[in-house]
């Protein structure tokens, strides 16, 4: 498989519900994700690794280097009904099963969708205790669902993809409304 291959983080570039095959998640090896996107690139495997943009101070100089980073660091998503030659790039740890298909997709999706919109999504670094589950219904995210995370100085909307993580993304309180509890 290829070493040097460049990969997006989302191939072919469509929403995850229209996936041809069932997905799965792989964990990989650390600093690995990048190059197991290229190899699946390279192999016509269809795939999701979700990427936001990093700030690091750069010694002696006020500007700053950017960097492309996974959103959930050590995995990737990808697409076959039965995985096959997953494990001969060296790359790949384990296999997790996505028994909860539908929950996975809408989930992910979420995040898709979000940086899609150039959302200032950011893995979460803390422990947050469970909030109110809320949905965006004004704004550039629309439609968005998740649990709300508050900080000193904004409130946040806490992302969550089963088995991958979680993510946080800055709203603003009045784009939101509780979710009401289904009886």
């Amino acid at each position: 498989m290829s070493e040097t291959a460049p990969a997006t983080e989302r191939f072919p570039d469509r929403p995850l519900d229209e996936a041809d095959e069932r997905w799965w998640v792989a964990k990989v090896k650390p600093r690995q994700e990048k190059l197991l996107a290229a190899d699946f690139f390279s192999a016509g495997i269809e795939y999701y690794l979700p990427l936001y943009l990093k700030n690091t101070p750069r010694p002696g100089t006020s500007h700053p280097r950017l960097f492309h980073v996974p959103l959930f660091p050590g995995y990737i998503a990808f697409a076959q009904n039965q995985p096959h030659d997953i494990y001969r790039s060296g790359r790949v740890v384990n296999l997790i099963e996505i028994r909860h298909q539908k929950r996975f997709i809408h989930e992910l999706n979420q995040v898709y969708f979000a940086l899609q919109g150039k959302a200032p999504l950011e893995p979460v670094t803390e422990q947050f205790t469970e909030g109110t589950p809320v949905k965006i219904i004004h704004g550039p995210f629309a439609g968005i669902e998740g649990i709300v995370a508050h900080s000193a100085s904004s409130m946040h909307l806490l992302l969550s993809v089963e088995c991958l993580g979680r993510a946080i993304l800055k709203i603003e309180r009045s784009w939101i409304r509780e979710i009401e509890e289904e009886s």
